[in-house]
């Protein structure tokens, strides 16, 4: 069962559970049995979306020392079984959505198209593709908001959904810094194609300072009411931005351009711990909201 369960991504799929339950909490300022049902189909979406992925990218994963040992690459899974099980996930998951929230289902399918009829082939042709495939992370939220009968219009679920979209293109850039051989080994185009490191380091820093801003949006448009609440999230924001300057000062060049090797290892573990510090603070926002809807 252990190939099966890596087909599904399972740190990524339920990251989207967690912000679905998010939406759903706002909009009804509780927990109840109806979110059960919820939770459940979006994450089978987004296992099936997450599955559906390693089927388009298992030729691509069979050229990168990190991904070839995924299991259809590694030969554990087969196309076809994989891709079997990754549209049995959305159907299933889409119907379960459905029978609550027929406008819920559509916006988890949503997600997929973006991930995999958009994001996917996309990261192929351009070092971009990260900016549309930021409404990856923007649309869960809005999926549990609108189970929960809120209306797509009310611009509280915008400003959530804009905070988790912020959020995942230094998500993206991040691991591009600490994953840049193996873009090379597969071919991908990547912001280096377009920028020296020094400026992806720099692009990194203002996008992680943006996204700590957009969550002072919360609390600026009263997504917030308990000023405490809104101090703890200021409070982190400026100690992911004060810890994300070390990107900074690490010299990452030498003079003929490229990583200095005895550099290499303090950069990467910088890139590694900025990515984790990001992912806390957007967890400890989510935290927030559900605490502040809940009181």
């Amino acid at each position: 069962m252990r190939a099966w369960l890596e087909l599904l991504k399972l740190r990524i799929t339920v990251a989207s559970t967690v912000t679905t339950l998010v939406g759903y909490v706002l909009a009804r300022g509780q927990f109840d049995w109806n979110l059960a049902p919820v939770l459940v189909g979006i994450l089978l979406q987004a296992c099936g979306a997450a599955a559906l992925n390693q089927v388009q990218d298992s030729r691509l994963d069979a050229r990168m020392a990190r991904t070839a040992g995924r299991p259809i690459p590694s030969g554990r899974v087969s196309r076809i079984g994989a891709a079997l099980l990754a549209v049995s996930l959305l159907m299933v998951g889409s119907l379960i959505l459905a029978l609550g929230s027929p406008a819920a289902a559509l916006l988890g399918l949503a997600a997929a198209v973006v991930y995999n009829g958009i994001y996917t082939p996309l990261k192929r042709t351009t070092p971009f593709a990260a900016l549309p495939g930021a409404l990856i992370g923007a649309l869960p939220p809005v999926v549990g908001w609108v189970a929960a009968g809120g209306y797509l219009n009310d611009p509280t679920i915008h400003l959530v959904a804009f905070f988790f979209f912020i959020w995942q293109i230094p998500h993206f850039w991040l691991l591009l810094l600490f994953y840049e051989n193996d873009y090379l080994e597969g071919g991908l185009p990547s912001m280096f194609d377009r920028f020296d490191r020094r400026q992806i380091v720099k692009l990194t820093f203002l996008w992680i300072a943006a996204v700590c801003v957009a969550a002072l949006l919360l609390p600026l448009f009263a997504l917030l009411q308990r000023p405490v609440l809104a101090y703890l999230i200021g409070g982190a924001g400026l100690l992911v931005v004060i810890r994300s300057v070390a990107l900074l000062k690490i010299e990452v060049l030498d003079r003929d351009g490229e990583l200095a090797a005895d550099l290499r290892a303090a950069f990467v573990r910088s890139c590694r711990i900025r990515f984790m510090e990001i992912n806390t603070f957007a967890l400890w926002v989510s935290a927030l909201l559900v605490t502040d809807a809940l009181m």
